[in-house]
């Protein structure tokens, strides 16, 4: 028995719905745009672990704009709810110290490092209000948001 003409039309159209392409089984192409940067983004590090099992990681993002640096910490973990076991923030914290137009610091020679109780994020920083050359040392953790900034004169 041979289906009418329009029938077999409406099964093929609905198993193709369901199915989405051919390609489907072959995974999802994704392009540069699903992980596009912000252009003012200038270094990205994760380091160290945080939480009772160290199930999460931190990550520092920092970024120019206005002739000055701006700096993030993010409190990072891998997402099973959806199975895709991507990383995602959890908590984000600005570094308020830095993290205002009138600061005028410039960080170069950025570094991350693990500790027992967090992480630890150094610098050089340059202020635009004298010429003198600082240290900037930013320990970061264990709780969420929590962190202590200290500045040191190096000249």
């Amino acid at each position: 028995m041979t289906l009418p003409l329009r029938l077999r039309h409406l099964l093929a159209a609905l198993a193709f719905a369901l199915t989405g392409s051919g390609a489907a089984a072959l995974g999802t192409d994704l392009g540069p745009e699903r992980f596009a940067t912000h252009d003012a983004v200038t270094w990205v590090q994760t380091c160290g672990t945080w939480g009772t099992n160290h199930q999460g990681t931190y990550r520092v993002v920092h970024a120019e704009a206005f002739a000055q640096s701006f700096l993030y910490v993010q409190w990072m973990a891998r997402g099973e709810a959806d199975r895709s076991y991507s990383l995602y923030a959890v908590h984000t914290t600005a570094i308020a110290e830095l993290d205002n137009d009138h600061a005028e610091i410039s960080l170069s020679e950025l570094t991350c490092r693990a500790t027992p109780r967090g992480i630890v994020v150094t610098a050089k920083a340059d202020s635009g209000h004298d010429d003198k050359l600082r240290r900037v040392t930013i320990e970061v953790g264990p709780a969420p948001g929590q962190y202590r900034f200290r500045a040191q004169r190096t000249r």
